[in-house]
């Protein structure tokens, strides 16, 4: 059904006023609360100290008061401070004064408005936060000195950990076998498995000489056996048949002499199984060691 004209209208104003209600609401709580503020003080300055605590009691009293403004609330505990104190509720005084410095640790009491029992009880319950205060920042301090003084030294640790690991990572355990079968084998092989690589070198280089004299004349000699040489060429036959024969007994045997000896040496010098460390090269990625930054606001590693 289309809405006419009056009805319209009716709409309108009924959610003009949803919209608007809730801020004259909180306008006319916040005038009722200067109101009712007034009234307690006016029965504080006309010395009704019973009625005027009653009154401020219900404005700002306790831990979770009625005011909402932050300077009325402060003004409310303040009064309801002295009033308490006027009415011999020391006790109470203490602790609304106390909510007061708790809401606002700087504020001061006006001297001229309030007479000197007042102050001197503001005085002390202000001095006792103040050391409260003092107490807490301090234990604060020496927690915070403490969890760094904790944390360098888990960093510290965490610096000579990873510099461990590094001089790990750069050394190589290398485990090296020693055999006594291998030991038994000429041409030096005794001596290199034992680290004697020089002497190794000279016996192989000097058996294998050895040998292949040995084989040489040995294969000179057999070439010169089954010929027939000519009378005139007899004489020359038989020398080189008898410098051959002797050359390769000579050789073969110094070649017996000193492969016997090299194996004697590199079983009487023989080492069992051994482990040697060698240098290797860090990966890229673990070259740069963390170092220890300290800020004025941080401590951390930095890689």
């Amino acid at each position: 059904m289309p809405l006419t004209g009056g009805r319209r209208v009716r709409v309108l104003l009924r959610a003009l006023l949803c919209v608007l209600w809730p801020c004259v609401f909180v306008q006319v709580a916040r005038a009722n609360d200067f109101e009712d503020f007034e009234a307690a003080r006016s029965a504080y300055e006309s010395a009704d100290y019973a009625v005027a605590a009653q009154r401020f009691e219900k404005l700002g009293g306790g831990d979770t008061p009625r005011l909402t403004n932050r300077s009325l609330l402060l003004e409310a505990k303040k009064y309801l401070g002295a009033s308490y104190l006027f009415i011999g509720k020391l006790q109470l005084a203490e602790a609304e004064l106390e909510r007061l410095l708790r809401l606002d640790a700087q504020y001061i009491l006006d001297p001229l408005a309030f007479p000197e029992e007042v102050q001197r009880l503001f005085s002390r319950v202000k001095a006792r936060l103040d050391s409260e205060r003092r107490v807490a920042e301090e234990e604060q301090r020496r927690e915070q000195d403490r969890l760094s003084r904790k944390e360098i030294e888990r960093m510290e640790g965490e610096q000579k950990r990873w510099a461990r690991l590094t001089a790990l990572a750069q050394e190589e355990r290398v485990l090296q076998q020693r055999s006594r079968w291998i030991a038994l084998m000429p041409f030096g092989i005794g001596q290199v498995q034992n680290g004697h690589a020089s002497l190794g070198a000279i016996l192989a280089v000097s058996e294998v000489s050895l040998l292949l004299v040995s084989l040489v004349s040995w294969g000179v000699h057999e070439n010169l056996r089954g010929q027939s040489p000519a009378a005139n060429e007899r004489d020359e036959y038989n020398l080189t048949e008898r410098v051959s024969r002797y050359t390769n007994q000579v050789s073969l045997g110094l070649f017996g002499v000193i492969a016997i000896t090299g194996i004697i040496d590199a079983q009487v010098r023989f080492e069992g199984d051994s482990a040697r460390t060698r240098k290797r090269m860090l990966p890229q990625d673990l070259r740069d060691a963390p170092r220890l930054t300290l800020s004025p606001t941080s401590l951390r590693l930095r890689f």
